[in-house]
């Protein structure tokens, strides 16, 4: 990619690609499923809550387009592949040992039956935590440098780290790290035909996997009306022409809206600050040491029915807190997200971080992202790489700057 083409690049898509505007369309996409109103199960949506919602969006928005204005876009100059190599075998060796110390590869494990075998403790305590970072982190950091025309190795390098999350069967890692490719070539090439006509195709499989999974969850049961009895699929969705099939990822996105619904309505709890701080600020991996699991159930939001498991990136906090909670969640989410943006904003991490920032923000629909492990520590893994950067590559060269 030459000078001339980066000019190219469709400055507009940046002002849609980072965490605040994903914020935005991840909300209003779910507010906007909600309404459609094709579960009796759900409780409507009361008006604080909304425009709770509504507000954050907004501020989100604005947000987007100043650090949007921001966005870099610097292009690499001398990247090592021999360090890069490096670093790929080092992360095939941890995976390795992981797989050794395991006794085995976590997706084949499953398929084969092992009675025994459960894939929430795979890996060596601590070291597993920063093989899924670094592991993620490069997925993204290599496609962006493929991206930039640093050669197909990196393309291999890269698809070769996001399959780890697969054979490790974390498909929350998987999705953070799926959707921040995504972005990392939108904010690279802009938004074109080509990549509508191929997010189409993505986001049709997309739907036919959450079809699938959920015809799995019924453990294979058939006929319609197994999936409309489990949502408690509405006469306005059973009336409409709207495939069976997608009933699914109605649920899956407009769910967690439900269950955020349920505890803001139902809330009983005591206020617990110290508990609030410990598990919607702490990193996951952390929070866990801190608290005991027996807490961790207890202080699991209500649902309005037990396959609906997640209630947004809200739902625990006002369950600890009530609407301080809430409203605490979304300014860490904003502190943090804008501390990372800035930081790294001179530094070659930068695409790559701000996209999978992006990946979490869009999924804080479901659940609190910004302590999610699989996630967070891939944005660890770029904040400590910056610290070591060598300090002429925090400062790159103008667009340009790539010749190869």
């Amino acid at each position: 990619m030459r000078a001339n083409e980066v000019e190219k690049t469709n400055y507009a898509a940046r002002y849609l690609t980072n965490p605040f505007a994903a914020y935005t369309a991840g909300f209003l996409l779910a507010l906007s499923v909600y309404s459609l109103g094709y579960s009796d199960l759900y409780p409507p949506l009361e008006q604080p809550l909304i425009w709770f919602l509504l507000a954050t969006c907004a501020i989100s928005a604005i947000l987007a387009a100043a650090v949007g204005g921001n966005a870099n876009s610097f292009e690499y100059g001398h990247e090592s592949l021999r360090i890069n190599l490096f670093i790929f075998f080092a992360i095939v060796i941890v995976f390795a040992a992981e797989v050794i110390a395991n006794g085995g590869i976590p997706i084949f494990l499953l398929v084969s039956g092992e009675a025994d075998f459960s894939y929430l403790d795979f890996g060596i305590p601590t070291v597993h935590v920063a093989f899924v970072g670094f592991c993620g982190f490069y997925a993204v950091y290599w496609f962006d440098l493929y991206i930039s025309g640093r050669g197909r190795t990196f393309l291999a390098l890269s698809l070769a780290a996001s399959s780890t999350s697969l054979l490790i069967v974390s498909r929350g890692a998987f999705i953070i790290t799926l959707m921040a490719l995504v972005i990392v070539y939108v904010q690279r090439r802009g938004f074109n035909r080509k990549l509508f006509i191929s997010l189409a195709a993505c986001v049709g499989a997309v739907l036919w996997g959450f079809a699938f999974v959920g015809d799995l969850r019924t453990h294979g049961a058939t006929g319609e009306s197994i999936i409309l009895t489990i949502g408690e699929a509405s006469d306005r969705f059973t009336e409409s022409k709207v495939p069976t099939a997608l009933f699914w990822p109605y649920l899956y996105i407009s769910g967690p809206l439900a269950n955020l619904q349920l505890n803001v309505s139902n809330r009983i709890a005591n206020d617990a600050p110290v508990l609030y701080f410990s598990m919607e600020w702490l990193p996951d991996f952390v929070s866990k040491r801190v608290v005991t699991e027996e807490t961790i159930i207890e202080s699991s939001p209500l649902r309005v029915k037990n396959e609906l498991t997640v209630a947004t990136m809200y739902g625990r906090g006002f369950l600890l807190l009530g609407w301080v909670g809430v409203l605490l969640s979304y300014v860490y989410f904003a502190f943090v997200s804008f501390a990372v943006l800035e930081i790294l904003r001179k530094s070659k991490y930068f695409i790559a971080a701000s996209s999978i920032l992006s990946s979490l923000a869009l999924l804080c629909i479901f659940d609190n992202m910004c302590i999610f492990s699989g996630g967070i520590t891939q944005i660890l893994a770029a904040l400590l790489l910056f610290v070591f950067e060598r300090p002429h590559a925090r400062f790159p060269n103008k667009l340009g700057a790539l010749s190869e």
